[in-house]
């Protein structure tokens, strides 16, 4: 009995395994839809209104939800906190603070950092510049991932449920 029970754990642990990778592979695309968001706020805060960097980040950040506010309103503080940092600085010690939670691969994570160097960098027309370069990253990024999205799931689920009857078969 006690062994029945073991093997029906090892199998549901296996198939909950893999249903949470596959998950991850949908909230990978969230997190880029959201940092897409992101950047259309920025870039309507920084043509329309002209709004500096740490104010634009701060009203954003209000509009967004955890971990992006705080990552959005920290840099804000750390902008207004003049602490000599650059703002390339700023903006990598906060994506690696606030970010690594997320389903960001590190990939993704080192883009953002990328984008964060020249986007403080000269004047508004360099910025959106900078903006609109790595919004048609991100666009792309997504388009290739939701093109794999349902085969990736599928064979995530499905090796989940194989590994536990895998495990059942073997230790019968």
């Amino acid at each position: 009995m006690i062994r029945w029970m073991a093997l029906f754990l090892s199998a549901a642990s296996c198939a909950g395994i893999g249903w949470l990778k596959s998950a991850a592979y949908s909230q990978r695309i969230r997190d880029l839809l959201m940092l897409r968001k992101i950047l259309s706020f920025l870039k309507g805060e920084i043509s329309y209104a002209a709004t500096p960097l740490p104010d634009a980040f701060w009203t954003i950040g209000g509009r967004m939800e955890d971990p992006y506010r705080d990552f959005l309103k920290s840099i804000s503080e750390d902008l207004q906190r003049c602490s000599g940092s650059s703002f390339s600085e700023v903006f990598s010690e906060n994506v690696d603070c606030h970010l690594r939670q997320t389903r960001l691969t590190s990939g993704d994570l080192e883009e953002l950092k990328s984008f964060g160097a020249g986007l403080g960098y000269l004047d508004r027309s360099m910025q959106l510049s900078q903006l609109e370069q790595y919004e048609e990253q991100l666009k792309q990024k997504i388009e290739e991932l939701n093109v794999g999205l349902p085969v990736r799931k599928k064979l995530c689920r499905s090796l989940g449920i194989m590994g536990g009857l895998f495990l059942i078969v073997l230790f019968f």
